[in-house]
């Protein structure tokens, strides 16, 4: 009768740990698809603003790229995002990634974009989005960058409320 007792506790107690302790690790993932323009940009640092949707939200969101000098392949060396959204605000630093060339000309240049998002709230994104920049080339024959674009998805990895 004494080992059904402890064998009893035993579980009780695993049970409850169990129970009480799951939701501190549980985590979700939610993925936006992300549209915007690049409304600022400097060799190095680009500003981007847009809409975003994933299947339970509609947002606005913003980044701040910074960046390496545009080149074949370039490291993404900071920057901020944020999304204000009518299920969730998610804001958060970006912490690295990658930019590669994928097309080149004058008129229309595309890049693959990746990169991290540490979230305020504990949680992290990875983003993946196509940057296309539009361009015309100028007396002298310069080519000028006159309008861009950006077109991705962007998964959060959030905490448990």
């Amino acid at each position: 009768m004494c080992c059904f007792r402890r064998l009893c506790m035993v579980v009780s107690v695993s049970a409850a740990l169990t129970v009480f302790t799951a939701p501190a690790f549980a985590q979700s993932q939610v993925t936006y698809s992300l549209a915007g323009v690049e409304i600022a940009a400097t060799p190095t640092q680009g500003t981007f603003a847009g809409v975003a949707s994933s299947s339970d939200d509609f947002a606005t969101w913003t980044a701040v790229v910074q960046h390496d000098e545009l080149d074949d392949i370039v490291a993404v060396t900071g920057g901020a995002f944020a999304l204000n959204g009518k299920a969730r605000d998610l804001q958060g630093i970006i912490t690295g990634g990658e930019i590669a060339r994928l097309t080149s000309s004058c008129r229309k240049e595309t890049f693959a974009v990746t990169g991290e998002v540490a979230l305020d709230n504990g949680g992290s994104g990875e983003f993946i989005v196509t940057l296309t920049h539009y361009g015309r080339r100028v007396p002298g024959g310069n080519c000028v960058t006159f309008f861009a674009t950006v077109e991705g998805l962007i998964t959060f990895t959030l905490p448990s409320p």
